[in-house]
């Protein structure tokens, strides 16, 4: 006959009828792997993840040298804007971008990824368009000049 287990559900110690302590003979899920150790080898250890930070090639800087509720002004200073950068930029020929965005209309040139070279830009802007001022904007990615291009005045 074989020994039967007696069922006790308080916590106490399980044994069969021949007086054998079932609970020596148990194991709990936690206990299966107590043993066993995650061991990373060295190697591993040494590989540094870098992660690339994915960039928008459509955001960037432009410079805005008019806002006007008139498009006959705006037309006027992007026409006298590419005049004067024909005659005095060299290394970079910005595009020239006329807009309206409520209530004004408004004059964007240049394309620029990092805020510093539009800044840059702007200084030299400045010196025939007073009122311009770097603006965050999206950008045409064949039109921003590499980082190598050295934008001066004649």
């Amino acid at each position: 006959m074989m020994d039967e287990a007696k069922e006790n559900y308080s916590g106490d110690v399980t044994l069969t009828n021949s007086g054998i302590n079932l609970d020596t003979f148990r194991t709990r899920l936690s206990d299966a792997y107590a043993y066993r150790e995650n061991q990373i080898p060295e190697e591993f250890n040494q590989i540094k993840v870098e992660q690339k930070e994915e960039k928008n090639l459509y955001e960037g800087y432009r410079i805005q040298i008019f806002s006007g509720e008139h498009v006959s002004n705006a037309d006027t200073v992007a026409a006298n804007f590419r005049a004067w950068a024909d005659t005095t930029l060299v290394g970079y020929q910005p595009e020239t971008y006329v807009f309206f965005k409520t209530p004004y209309y408004r004059v964007h040139v240049g394309d620029f990824h990092e805020r510093n070279r539009a800044i840059s830009f702007s200084n030299i802007v400045k010196r025939y368009f007073r009122d311009a001022w770097v603006v965050y904007d999206r950008v045409e990615p064949a039109r921003v000049p590499a980082d190598t291009t050295v934008i001066e005045t004649r």
